[in-house]
């Protein structure tokens, strides 16, 4: 701790200003979260329903086998998407979803698949692009949302074992990025380019509490597995109508609520990271100030012993 009471000033002044920051931070990020969770709760009774759809009409049918998302492909390749932020001050949010991803990847090498790992945010990317994975998975790309989209397949294929980084803000989603995101997707399924997709983000639960996962998107067939089988379906249109319409659409929306869940722990996990933050430079100030008083009492009653030292001497 600086004895000197000019550094001891410099520093409180320090610390107010980097509180001013983490409660301007917090503040922000508070406004953010009740929007982000708001669109969290809103979504999730039609995704869950939508899912219900799905089931119900896979469940029995003896044609659903027949559609591409349901079958597996024999691609070693294994799509990951990782959803972290773009900016970091959010706790251990990014460092959970890389931890995650590294699981995530240490399981499909453990698998003899090849992953590409797609990070829609820039800080999963900052760190996976630096580390040694397991499998080998190396080089880094940056790649935009129309070249993903016009070329999936040929994208993948040229970057297997890579990373690669989507860049594209998405602070604010909306059904239309997830559905590029979920057509782009489903045509690299589709075209053979890879046999699994897999997203790694944060479930938002509450404020203090954000769950990595690792779920398994394609094909949608492990959805119906497990869920169990039930019995015939009779449909009106046929099977393949529905399916051409339903399946990518519940593909979108799952995209849709997967990042939906994404921002909302992001800003949960800011709004409580500046809350700490703010309290210890509480804490710090307080304790600085102690501090200061003690020192500036003590230099005073020194000053005041060298007078009455040197009015005596006289």
């Amino acid at each position: 701790m600086p004895a000197n009471l000019k550094d001891l000033r410099t520093r409180i002044k320090s610390v107010k200003n980097t509180q001013q920051i983490t409660k301007a931070m917090k503040l922000v990020s508070a406004a953010k979260f009740g929007r982000a969770q708001n669109n969290v709760l809103q979504a999730r009774p039609y995704a869950r329903a939508l899912e219900k759809l799905v089931l119900k009409l896979v469940r029995g049918n003896r044609d659903a086998n027949t559609h591409t998302m349901l079958q597996g492909r024999e691609s070693d390749a294994a799509l990951l998407l990782v959803i972290s932020s773009e900016r970091g001050l959010c706790g251990g949010y990014n460092s959970n979803t890389i931890k995650a991803a590294l699981r995530a990847i240490e399981e499909l090498v453990a698998a003899g698949k090849k992953p590409v790992v797609l990070c829609v945010g820039k800080k999963a990317f900052q760190v996976l692009s630096r580390r040694t994975l397991p499998g080998g998975v190396k080089g880094q790309k940056q790649v935009t949302l129309e070249q993903f989209s016009s070329s999936p397949s040929e994208l993948i294929a040229e970057n297997s074992n890579s990373v690669l980084h989507l860049g594209v803000q998405f602070d604010k989603p909306n059904f239309e990025f997830a559905q590029t995101i979920a057509s782009s997707v489903e045509n690299a399924f589709a075209s053979g380019a890879v046999g699994e997709v897999h997203v790694v983000y944060n479930q938002f639960q509450s404020a203090m509490t954000q769950v990595p996962v690792c779920e398994k998107i394609l094909p949608l067939s492990s959805v119906v597995e497990e869920e169990g089988s039930g019995g015939e379906t009779i449909l009106e249109p046929s099977w393949n109508e529905l399916a051409n319409t339903v399946l990518p659409r519940y593909l979108a929306t799952r995209f849709y609520q997967v990042t939906l869940e994404a921002i909302a722990s992001e800003h949960g996990a800011r709004m409580t990271a500046m809350d700490n933050a703010t309290r210890n430079a509480k804490d710090m100030e307080r304790r600085l100030q102690i501090t200061y008083q003690r020192a500036r009492q003590a230099a005073i009653t020194r000053e005041l012993i060298e007078i009455i030292s040197g009015a005596e001497a006289l």
